[in-house]
């Protein structure tokens, strides 16, 4: 590329970022209104990806993973807390050293790297100082007390409340978790993927039993990185010598502040189909009984507990499980882990839900 093409270009970066600068000044000036304004967030976000996707164009590689972790934190205004003004400080710091950066480059000298080592000297503390102020919010909030509140007036009974997230890409599953879970207490469905959900305490996840090189499913791994599948897997081996059997969940710790447990649950044993078989049900009772059991040891620490689980549609990939069966099973299983929890409560014995045979 000639000297004038990539000076035209670098210009072309320098009058884009100013204005996504902007866009970020406004949505952090105005910080309260931009947590509670769904639309003021997505437009803060919006802009933050542009302007890191012009940063690793352009190799400005610093700039890039400055942008790509305060993306990382602005996800974390999806929580319902309170901004204060030591939080909104600490994210104008971070754009500051941006504007900055960006100022640099539209210098006749540029951005060397004796200027970039100036500018950047003490944004990894200010991230450190970021981090720990947020989680500091979010526990203030009290969030999973706000989420998991049961209305007084609903007739299910709960020993530590659940909230399931029915969460899958396919819009005709989700449509279907619809007509199944309806009326079902604490249920929301999301059309999407993991990474589009603002927070959960535990994501399900299930892979062939026998498939210990794939112990997390993709989209799973992706998540949480490859540090927490070598962590299951070691896990697996230590409890199960390698192969997990179905009808069982593992609860694991992932050791992230915001997204602290794993629970592995396969619902086949090998990468074949399970159409036919009640699978799906064993998955979604298991998980649901390792997390009652788990939930029971921290019964007085809020912050222990897995009130919030999110759920893919499991067996519809290589177990090949029609699309209604998955979302009949799962709910089958859901419906009586909530009769069978209020019968011991009650001392009763209500029927439990008896829809069509499993098998």
């Amino acid at each position: 590329m000639k000297p004038e093409e990539f000076k035209k270009i670098i210009g072309y970066f320098i009058e884009e970022a100013k204005e996504h600068l902007n866009t970020i000044y406004q949505g952090l000036l105005n910080l309260q209104n931009t947590i509670d304004d769904r639309y003021e967030l997505d437009a803060i976000s919006r802009a933050i990806h542009s302007l890191k996707g012009g940063a690793a164009m352009l190799g400005f590689t610093t700039m890039q993973n400055i942008v790509s972790r305060l993306e990382k934190y602005l996800k974390f205004l999806h929580y319902p807390i309170i901004a204060d003004e030591p939080l909104q400080l600490l994210f104008l710091d971070v754009y500051h050293t941006l504007k900055k950066l960006i100022s640099q480059v539209e210098t006749t000298e540029g951005l060397t790297l004796e200027k970039l080592f100036d500018i950047t000297l003490n944004i990894d503390s200010v991230f450190i100082l970021l981090n720990s102020h947020l989680l500091f919010l979010i526990d203030k909030s009290n969030y999973k007390t706000k989420i998991t509140n049961l209305d007084s007036s609903q007739l299910w009974s709960y020993e530590i409340p659940l909230k399931l997230i029915l969460l899958d890409s396919k819009t005709f599953l989700c449509r279907t978790f619809a007509d199944y879970f309806a009326n079902l207490p604490n249920v929301e469905i999301v059309n999407g993927t993991i990474e589009e959900l603002p927070f959960f305490d535990c994501v399900v996840t299930a892979a062939s039993s026998l498939d210990v090189a794939n112990s997390v499913d993709t989209s799973t791994l992706q998540f949480f990185g490859k540090d927490v599948e070598n962590l299951l897997q070691k896990r697996i081996q230590e409890v199960y010598l390698g192969e997990q059997p179905i009808g069982t969940s593992l609860i694991l710790e992932t050791n992230r502040a915001l997204h602290p447990f794993i629970a592995h649950t396969p619902s086949l044993r090998m990468q074949i189909s399970i159409a036919g078989n009640n699978h799906v049900y064993q998955a979604i009772w298991s998980t649901l009984l390792a997390i009652r059991q788990h939930n029971k040891l921290y019964y007085n620490s809020l912050q222990n507990q897995i009130n919030i689980v999110a759920i893919p549609g499991l067996g519809t990939s290589f177990g090949s499980v029609p699309v209604d069966e998955v979302a009949r099973q799962m709910s089958v299983a859901y419906q009586n882990f909530l009769f069978s929890v209020q019968s011991l409560q009650s001392s009763s014995q209500p029927q439990l839900q008896n829809s069509l045979p499993l098998l």
